[in-house]
């Protein structure tokens, strides 16, 4: 706990066979409602100009390759398609379409068709339902509880020149409201390649990033005044793009979903607000957890929180925020200055949910605690750090705007990642200033290998603990990483930070 602190496109190969109806066109001078017409069979005509271009396409001469999927009439012209096929399975999403006007000739084909030199042989074959375990596993949606439907099919997907048996598996998952379209090897169950049917919406939007008193690099002229305006906190806005978005023109998307009094909604998704307007909380959470999360998936953690979190960024009026375990949402306070205008406390709160997901029930011993809002003034501390360039103001330093209310520092900070503390001499009994010694040990870590290989070793690290985990154990997890991630090459610099923090990694 704490601070201290669709737009929904499906697109279905269906084979549906149907049979095509010839269309009736009145020939030119004759009276419409006359009975003389002529009638064009598009699909006969299709047909015949596939078989004399067949070499051009890449066919068979007979297109015993093809089958027949529907024709569409219109005013204007037909449209014949048809799909790949291998032993009367599907290649999956390769399809043939032929314009034919209304004279009957062919104008245009469109073609997605792959020749192939052989199909891969399998000793045996995975059920319908085992292709459907391996896709769940694949997209991170192995609870059931999370997704509302799933389709699988047999056919075949085509690389460098070998037709590949496959299952073709397409979930639909609740929470975010996701559609997966995942190939599955019909032999192994290997992954052979997966792609989510959601098309999301791009909004844009004005934020603090991170936060005024770091883009400004000093606190001159910023004063919270009850959330009122000024010239110099307006001057600090950025805009920026708003990814994921669901289309309903309210803050929902892929990662995020903002619950709160504001109610923000835009019909062009366009969320520009001072922060004198509840709204601009909403946006920066909004966009501060969609950023975070992507950037967690940038490191090869897909399975790491990957949902779409509720927030309600004005739910108390206190001088606090939280993550709630029970209900996996996130509550920001408004007393001082409102806690989600500042970046690195959305990312601290959200750092407690991002451990929760990895293990639930974390932080159940005193040292474990701690932990938890260690990583979370990490979390913020070094996404600060990557906004501003690692500027040195602000350095070792999370929380600066949420603090000018109770902080008489230069920077004003929430906690700092470089007060030197060691375990277990400086240990106080108290989760937040008991945080700064793991704080600083991970923060040294960023500053020595990278912020990217420090955030993929601690991360990676806490799939090792579990609810009573102590920094002995943590420590000991991060080493274990290093050896999984990077075959030790850290090993040493990792055992000398820890060291400097008192804690041992053995």
């Amino acid at each position: 706990m704490t601070k201290r602190k669709n737009l929904f496109i499906a697109v279905t190969t269906a084979i549906a066979l149907t049979l095509s109806i010839p269309i009736a066109f009145a020939e030119p001078g004759i009276n419409a409602n006359q009975p003389q017409t002529k009638a064009i069979d598009a699909k006969s005509v299709a047909d015949q100009h596939l078989k004399e271009h067949a070499s051009k396409y890449q066919l068979p001469d007979d297109l015993s390759s093809l089958q027949f999927v529907t024709t569409i009439d219109t005013e204007a012209a037909s449209y014949v398609r048809y799909q790949q096929v291998i032993q009367g399975a599907p290649v999956f999403t390769k399809q043939i379409t032929v314009t034919v006007d209304r004279a009957g000739k062919a104008l245009l084909v469109v073609s997605d068709y792959v020749p192939f030199n052989s199909i891969e042989q399998m000793k045996s074959k995975i059920s319908p339902q085992e292709a459907e375990s391996k896709a769940l596993e694949y997209i991170g949606g192995a609870n059931k509880s999370k997704w509302s439907s799933a389709s699988r099919e047999f056919g075949y997907v085509i690389e460098d020149g070998k037709a590949i048996p496959s299952y073709r598996v397409v979930v639909k998952t609740n929470a975010p409201a996701d559609e997966w379209d995942t190939y599955v090897h019909a032999g192994s169950g290997k992954l052979l390649k997966k792609k989510n049917r959601v098309q999301y919406a791009t909004g844009t939007g004005k934020v603090f990033n991170p936060n005024p008193v770091e883009t400004q690099d000093s606190t001159s002229g910023l004063a919270d005044n009850r959330d009122a305006d000024s010239t110099a906190l307006t001057n600090q806005l950025k805009s920026v793009t708003l990814l994921g978005l669901d289309g309903s023109g309210y803050l929902r998307g892929q990662y995020a979903t903002i619950s709160s009094k504001a109610k923000t909604y835009s019909a062009t998704n366009t969320f520009n607000y001072t922060r004198a307007n509840d709204s601009f909380e909403d946006v920066m959470a909004y966009y501060h957890i969609d950023t975070l999360q992507r950037y967690i998936q940038s490191l090869g953690f897909t399975n790491i929180n990957n949902r779409s979190i509720t927030v309600n960024t004005n739910g108390t009026t206190a001088d606090n925020s939280f993550y709630s375990p029970a209900t996996k949402a996130l509550t920001f306070g408004t007393g001082g200055v409102d806690d989600a205008e500042d970046a690195g406390i959305i990312a601290h709160e959200y750092g407690h949910s991002i451990q929760d997901n990895q293990v639930p029930d974390w932080g159940q011993s005193a040292e474990g605690g701690a932990m938890g809002e260690g990583f979370g003034d990490y979390l913020g501390a070094t996404y600060e750090d990557a906004l501003t360039g690692n500027d040195t103001f602000g350095k070792a330093c999370v929380g600066e705007w949420d603090a000018v209310s109770y902080s008489s520092s230069n920077p004003p900070c929430l906690r700092r990642l470089d007060e030197n503390k060691v375990y277990p001499q400086d240990w106080a009994g108290e989760v937040h200033a008991d945080g700064e010694i793991w704080s600083q040990g991970e923060y040294e870590m960023a500053q020595a290998f990278g912020r990217d290989v420090a955030t993929k070793l601690i991360l990676q690290s806490h799939w090792s603990l579990t609810p009573n985990a102590t920094f002995n154990d943590g420590a000991k997890a991060i080493k274990q990483a290093d050896v999984l991630l990077y075959n030790g090459s850290h090993g040493a610099q990792i055992d000398a930070i820890w060291a400097a923090r008192g804690i041992s990694t053995q």
